[in-house]
């Protein structure tokens, strides 16, 4: 079931990742080149406010993109709504890179960008869960937080090369790296024509030969073979007990009992990702470089570049080896107490020795200061990071997938509209008394996992209902780090020999699960 085909559907999608991560990237450090001061009129009085409008336009569009494409994905699919997603994606891009000094025109087109940026960041994640095996659906997932950094990565060093190797005297040096978000953008739509709809949501809307056919074409396998039969029976059982259940109804079926209490904690794990304070780096990691101790546009250019590099090589680290051995409660624990470490470390740091105006060279206070953000980001990129999105993509039922995972990133992009018009504003106020904010959520992020999210990896999607039928926080029973623990009839069932490997809970039904719970036996191997 692993083929070429299914990679290379995965990294078609993931094609809207790389625009995700390059345009919310690349913003950051081209506001702070001179050249691009000098068009747009940037000075002390407004700079904080201004550079704040235009990260945020972008995440203004995306909260209505990501509303918008949950209607649209429901009712023309995925393909089609990567396609108009890259292509709205575009309009932005250009009305970017014809302004030469019209804010308003500016904003405009970093609204209309947003809009597919939205869009593609609710799609992918969707998509990627739908189409994966569930042995490797963590790597599937984490593929796409490794293209959005590996995105950012290439923002950051393409801003550094054009402040560098450009002349401040023209417009080059921030309108090349604006003009480059048009490569994913005409990759992921030339991407969409191609591959092929999620089987998924073609039994969710009556199509079910074109589904198998899918399937049997993703999976590289024939119709009668044991296993793909067995993913496509549990799919369409699925989907009909949940329009049993429902009696028909679609969105309004998120207000059920059984599935609030998910949507909730998609919710509040959305708010907590942007509340780690990883966007305050991405957006305005030059700006905060400089303020810890490194001095001149070029210097805290290249520390970006190089905050970009690690965070795609740990992401990368992460995907080939930890993704599905580990989990999703295990990083997302361990990376919220190493984040917030770090934060508290620079916290104090920057106050009881922030470094000294005009210096020459960083001091010994800067340096470890810097290097407590390389550590915030290796933790982030290794939990926090990659895991929140293939998780809400992964606990809703299938028939209001889309619509949950819009609401969750839809939560995301305003609260990152927040944190963009915050951070510049609270840097130039607070000072160091931001990252002890950071430090506080990351805190409170560590006892939120702890009794609240549930291991999924190795879950079949359509069992999704047994995990999380406890109710908003876990039994004592499923605090264990390492073991998803299905549930049964509202009781944990008893399962010591189930391990994160996917083929231990392979084969198992909701039917048998409720069965073995009644009797009062576990779930053997």
């Amino acid at each position: 079931m692993f083929n070429y085909r299914l990679y290379m559907t995965a990294a078609t999608a993931c094609v809207g990742g790389l625009l995700f991560g390059y345009d919310t990237g690349f913003i950051g450090a081209a506001v702070q080149i001179e050249s691009f001061h000098r068009d747009f009129g940037l000075n002390a009085s407004n700079m904080a406010n201004v550079k704040g409008n235009i990260v945020a336009t972008l995440q203004a569009g995306c909260f209505f993109g990501t509303i918008f494409m949950a209607f649209f994905t429901a009712r023309y699919g995925r393909r089609w709504g990567m396609a108009i997603a890259s292509l709205v994606f575009n309009i932005g891009a250009v009305l970017q890179v014809i302004t030469t000094h019209d804010l308003n025109l500016l904003y405009a087109g970093r609204a209309v960008s947003g809009l597919g940026v939205g869009a593609a960041s609710m799609l992918t994640p969707t998509y990627l869960s739908e189409v994966a095996p569930r042995r490797i659906r963590g790597k599937l997932g984490t593929a796409f937080g490794f293209s959005i950094f590996f995105g950012i990565m290439i923002s950051y060093w393409i801003d550094y090369g054009c402040a560098r190797g450009l002349p401040a005297a023209g417009h080059d040096q921030w309108r090349v790296p604006m003009g480059l978000q048009l490569v994913p953008g005409v990759l992921l739509f030339i991407g969409a024509v191609f591959i092929k709809e999620s089987p998924r949501w073609l039994i969710k809307s009556g199509n079910r030969e074109k589904a198998l056919d899918n399937l049997c074409y993703i999976r590289m396998s024939h119709p009668e073979d044991p296993e793909l039969q067995q993913e496509y029976q549990d799919i369409c059982f699925s989907i009909d007990e949940e329009l049993r259940v429902s009696h028909g109804a679609t969105i309004s079926e998120i207000f059920l009992p059984q599935n609030r209490i998910r949507v909730l904690i998609g919710f509040a794990m959305m708010v907590f990702q942007q509340f780690s304070g990883t966007n305050a780096l991405t957006y305005y990691a030059p700006l905060l470089f400089q303020k810890i101790g490194l001095t001149g546009t070029s210097s805290s250019l290249f520390a970006t570049g190089v905050y970009g590099v690690v965070k795609t090589v740990f992401s990368m680290t992460f995907l080939l080896l930890l993704a599905d051995r580990a989990g999703r409660r295990l990083p997302l624990f361990v990376g919220a107490i190493s984040m917030s470490t770090a934060m508290f470390i620079i916290g104090f740091v920057l106050a009881s020795k922030p470094p000294l105006p005009n210096a020459a060279s960083p001091s010994p206070a800067s340096i470890g200061m810097i290097v407590m953000v390389y550590i915030f980001c290796v933790s982030y990129s290794m939990s926090w990071g990659p895991v929140p999105l293939t998780y809400v993509s992964e606990i809703y039922p299938n028939r209001i997938r889309e619509y949950c995972v819009a609401l969750g990133l839809a939560t995301q992009w305003a609260v990152n509209y927040c944190i963009s018009r915050i951070v510049p504003i609270a840097m130039q106020n607070i000072g160091w008394r931001t990252f002890l904010m950071f430090g506080i959520f990351n805190a409170v992020m560590a006892v939120f996992v702890f009794f609240v999210i549930r291991e999924t990896s190795g879950v079949a999607l359509e069992h999704m209902d047994n995990l999380f039928s406890t109710g908003f926080f876990m039994k004592p029973n499923q605090w264990n780090m390492r073991k998803p623990v299905l549930i049964g009839n509202g009781d944990v069932i008893d399962v010591p020999d189930l391990e994160l490997d996917v083929k231990n809970v392979h084969g198992v039904h909701m039917e048998d699960i409720e069965s073995q719970s009644n009797s009062g036996s576990g779930i053997k191997k």
